[in-house]
């Protein structure tokens, strides 16, 4: 071997002190190279890419699991024995997804679901969820623990979120929809969900797309407010103080409670908010039952509902509503466009009246808006936070026409220095409550608009409970008058 060939000699000078230091140096650059050997080689190195109906892999002695969570984050789900987990070689491009499952798990017993999604042009089939058992042990399999996250990246010039290789596409009627599958064609994009409600496509591209440049051809080929990023948004900061004693829910929505949709970091099921409960989704995970790792979302939901009173609030005490929480913000906190889509469309498929949505943003997102008043004209109000910097900036979703924007007051009923103000506030409301959880921290005293957001939600369930028919503006009016 060459390396020790130079030991050998390096042993042989005549400088002892030098010998040793050098065999030190040697030994340890020839640790480090094994260690770089071993990474580099039988490590396991892991590529995933779908397609359209192609499955691109590079896997060595990969365990199947690790390539089950990568097509995880490809939008497949996966289902297995955990006792199954061999390991797998493989090196294709562009394979027919279904061929290539087939030699990963052709001595395993599988099957293999199938979705249709709603393209451009009609029905697009792909497939939709992967499940892996042994004989006759269907019932042992358990959805992947993979932590499903967006690739977030940000616009350098306005500041904006987005999620990174994909763009949102809106076709009118009449649209040359040959056009569309050219630059489809031409960019490697593939429709992977929809939003057919209003016609929104949301397209994946290949890993290391340029979304802007896809965006700027899209809208001069087919018009503006054809193509938009698919915006992120991240949880809002809210200040905490000192820890109190929590709060245990021990009333229940009254028969005519009106139903409020959550939109946030979801429910955390320790707070036995059960009774009040009428749906939920974990948007990021819809096979999983809803949980919340940040905190926020369980705080809203108990507002929202009227279990946790905010400090300086008037009037009804014992307001009680259900409530639809919806888990929309991944683990690292940050949900986005679609995400936001697929949770509006869910919360009005199961009823609900009221819709909270306690954090925001400066990036407007004309289809965002779009979608906010369609569901506005079905009769949702639609409440959000100002937000806790008063720059006078508009903030959205609550900068939206049909969105009611909330500044927050301090317990004394006046505006809180750190509301953001503006022409888009409707209205202030009690912003500081004693929080049995907290929010990426301890439980205590929580202040925000936030807050006030989630509680206008309450008001209105409440208004809404007595006068089902209460117009907007018969509803801001008894919000003022509170």
């Amino acid at each position: 071997m060459r390396e020790q060939a130079i030991i050998d000699r390096l042993i042989k000078s005549p400088i002892p002190s030098l010998v040793n230091r050098t065999k030190k140096v040697i030994g340890a650059a020839l640790l480090l190279l094994s260690v770089l050997a071993f990474l580099t080689g039988e490590a396991g190195a892991l590529k995933v890419q779908i397609a359209g109906d192609r499955l691109t892999l590079e896997a060595e002695k990969v365990p199947l699991q690790d390539i089950l969570a990568g097509l995880e984050q490809e939008g497949i789900r996966a289902r297995i024995d955990p006792q199954i987990n061999p390991t797998v070689s493989a090196s294709f491009r562009e394979r027919d997804v279904q061929k290539a499952l087939e030699f990963i798990l052709k001595d395993l017993d599988y099957v293999l679901l199938w979705e249709s999604v709603q393209g451009p042009g009609g029905p697009i089939s792909r497939l939709s969820e992967i499940q892996v058992f042994k004989p006759g042990g269907k019932d042992l399999m358990r959805p992947l623990r993979t932590k499903r996250t967006l690739a977030v990246a940000r616009n350098p010039e306005d500041g904006s979120y987005y999620v990174r290789d994909e763009v949102l596409l809106k076709l009118k009627p009449g649209t040359d929809l040959q056009k569309v599958e050219s630059l489809l064609a031409k960019w490697g994009g593939t429709v992977v969900d929809s939003y057919v409600a209003l016609g929104i496509y949301r397209i994946r591209l290949p890993e290391g797309s340029d979304v802007q440049a896809l965006i700027k051809e899209f809208r001069e080929t087919l018009g503006q407010g054809s193509a938009e990023p698919n915006f992120a948004y991240p949880m809002p900061r809210s200040p905490g103080d000192s820890t109190l004693s929590p709060v245990d829910p021990t009333l229940s929505p009254g028969e005519n409670a009106v139903p409020v949709a959550v939109i946030d970091s979801g429910l955390s099921p320790q707070v036995r908010m059960d009774r009040h409960v009428l749906a939920s989704l974990d948007a990021m995970n819809p096979d999983r039952s809803i949980s919340d790792e940040e905190g926020h979302g369980t705080q809203m939901a108990l507002i929202a509902a009227g279990v946790v009173k905010p400090l300086g609030m008037k009037g009804d005490t014992e307001a009680q509503a259900s409530i639809i929480p919806i888990r929309a913000f991944d683990d690292n906190g940050f949900t986005s466009n679609f995400i936001l889509m697929q949770s509006i469309e869910f919360a009005a498929k199961h009823g609900a009246r009221v819709m909270s949505l306690s954090w925001g943003s400066e990036t407007k997102s004309d289809f965002l808006g779009e979608v906010l008043d369609a569901a506005s004209s079905k009769g949702l109000v639609i409440v959000a936070s100002a937000g806790n910097e008063p720059t006078g900036e508009p903030l959205y979703p609550a900068a939206y026409p049909n969105v009611i924007g909330v500044g927050a007051l301090g317990p004394d009923g006046k505006v809180w220095e750190k509301s953001n103000r503006g022409d888009f506030v409707a209205l202030y409301a009690p912003g500081f409550a004693s929080m049995p959880v907290g929010y990426r921290g301890e439980a205590g005293m929580y202040a925000g608009t936030s807050i006030s957001a989630a509680f206008v939600a309450n008001r209105i369930a409440s208004i809404l409970a007595r006068n089902p028919g209460a117009t907007r503006e018969e509803i801001l009016k008894a919000l003022k008058d509170m």
